[in-house]
């Protein structure tokens, strides 16, 4: 296919977003608020904008979370503690994924998002205060807790960082920064999981997905460099502006629909 003036101004758009979402992603979450609506406009249908849309986000995780491993911020021993229910997790999403139309996957997406809004606000320690160790051993409830939310960013995706970050801190009560290598490195597990369900019945625009992948690279990168040389201070700052950007941007929705 030739490319025209056009579809390389499209093309460099969508690198461009795959960046800046991996980047928000890499350091806090929801980026695929900002995505998904944007590929929904420019004419992809709602799942396969889904199913496109993930492919940067598994090279923008893997790019964060292999820079943060690299200077000693993932823990190991707690990924492969949550690796099992993680994957399980996914694969019951998987299923229901692939059974999931636009119109209903779109309605899922907006009841979602205010629900993401919320939960990143809530106060810190509602829940109980964190540990100030990680636990030894998987607990009952930690397999519970991330089995759901491998569920749910199995079938939708969008927010699933706020809500690891919020679980994770209460599990593990780590630093901000090894908080986010160890969320990037399982959110590749269900990805990598829905993914794969997503392309085999035909739900992804390799082409876009691609470019939007190569962006997604550079953004994880920088965010996860962001992230090493800014502190925990800048982390928790990220986040609270990123939750307010998706409150506002909800908002801006309803009264334009």
């Amino acid at each position: 296919m030739e490319l025209d003036a056009a579809h390389i101004a499209l093309y460099a758009a969508y690198f461009v977003l795959g960046a800046v979402v991996s980047l928000i992603n890499s350091i806090a979450g929801g980026g695929s608020t900002l995505s998904l609506p944007i590929m929904i406009f420019l004419g992809l249908p709602a799942t396969v904008a889904n199913g496109t849309n993930r492919i940067g986000l598994i090279i923008g995780n893997f790019s964060s979370a292999l820079n943060l491993a690299r200077h000693g911020y993932l823990n190991l021993k707690l990924f492969f503690q949550l690796l099992i229910p993680t994957f399980l997790g996914a694969l019951l999403g998987a299923c229901f994924l692939v059974r999931i139309g636009d119109k209903l996957f779109q309605a899922i997406l907006a009841v979602v998002i205010c629900l993401v809004v919320v939960m990143s606000n809530l106060n810190k320690n509602i829940l109980g205060t964190p540990p100030e160790n990680p636990p030894e051993k998987l607990t009952l409830k930690g397999a519970l807790g991330f089995f759901v939310i491998a569920l749910y960013g199995c079938i939708v995706q969008v927010g699933v960082g706020f809500v690891q970050i919020f679980g994770l801190t209460r599990y593990t009560g780590l630093a901000p920064v090894q908080i986010n290598a160890l969320k990037n490195a399982l959110t590749n597990v269900f990805l990598l999981v829905s993914t794969f369900a997503l392309g085999m019945t035909g739900k992804i625009n390799w082409p876009i997905a691609i470019i939007m992948a190569g962006g997604a690279w550079v953004g994880g990168y920088f965010g996860s460099f962001l992230q090493r040389k800014k502190g925990n201070k800048f982390i928790q700052r990220f986040i609270s502006i990123c939750s307010i950007g998706m409150a506002i941007a909800l908002v801006v929705d309803l009264i334009v629909k």
